[in-house]
């Protein structure tokens, strides 16, 4: 009988990207760092789940009511993403013949695709990396003059205006019953149009307040706006620049 070897083997160390991170936060305790980030692959993953065999007709529609007040998604990529999300395994689906009507596809979450869509809800916070093209324009307005920001900014909150209607709208078609949510889905499918009615009044609010305050400090913007300086365009003149002669030379 062989006497049993003791195993000299070094456990093999994590590496530092295995290990979970954390980073400051300013006296707050410390957030971890986020390991999968929030994707329209991510969003279709979490749509198929709440409604097993939908159709990607379907997936458009219930994108359209219920998420995009938080993320912007062209029709034209919903369909090449869950080709490619079928193609590795996320998803599977069927294809359905009708009768007087197109034939349609079905799609179902995998298992795998369930074991994605747990990992990424149990991540850490993302956070966003935000782009504003509103407020970054804001930022450089004074170059209208007093009156043409105040145009910009009313013009941007007749847009704000137009966004929560269509979330009001919403909510009392889908949520003002007064017969509580039909399943948890729904639930937290509110959670977020509240928060998408709650952001559309607070920029309604933040118009009011920078148009206000552009109208009581009139006296800091130029006698002339910058646009009111600009020179006219001269218009490319080929003789000028000496394009003809370069051409000719180059025949």
């Amino acid at each position: 009988m062989k006497k049993a070897v003791r195993s000299t083997a070094v456990p093999i160390r994590k590496r530092a990207r295995d290990v979970p991170r954390e980073a400051p936060n300013d006296g707050l305790g410390y957030l971890r760092f986020p390991t999968r980030k929030a994707s329209l692959d991510l969003a279709l993953l979490g749509l198929i789940a709440e409604v097993p065999g939908v159709s990607g007709y379907d997936i458009m529609k219930i994108f359209d009511l219920s998420m995009a007040h938080y993320w912007h998604a062209q029709p034209t990529q919903i369909y090449p993403t869950l080709d490619r999300m079928e193609e590795f395994g996320l998803i599977k689906s069927r294809n359905v013949v009708q009768r007087n009507r197109p034939n349609k596809r079905l799609y179902t979450i995998t298992p795998a695709g369930e074991r994605v869509l747990i990992e990424w809800l149990e991540s850490p916070f993302e956070g966003i990396n935000l782009k504003h093209p509103p407020l970054l324009r804001c930022r450089f307005l004074g170059h209208l003059g007093a009156d043409g920001a105040i145009a910009v900014l009313k013009e941007e909150r007749r847009s704000w205006a137009i966004h929560l209607k269509r979330y009001r709208e919403l909510e009392k078609n889908y949520f003002a019953d007064g017969k509580g949510y039909r399943d948890v889905n729904a639930m937290f499918s509110m959670f977020t149009l509240r928060r998408g009615i709650d952001w559309m009044e607070e920029n309604i609010r933040w118009c009011d307040w920078t148009m206000s305050e552009i109208d009581r400090n009139r006296a800091l913007f130029p006698a002339e706006s910058t646009k009111a300086a600009l020179k006219p365009l001269i218009p490319f003149d080929p003789i000028r620049h000496g394009q003809t002669a370069r051409r000719k030379a180059a025949i």
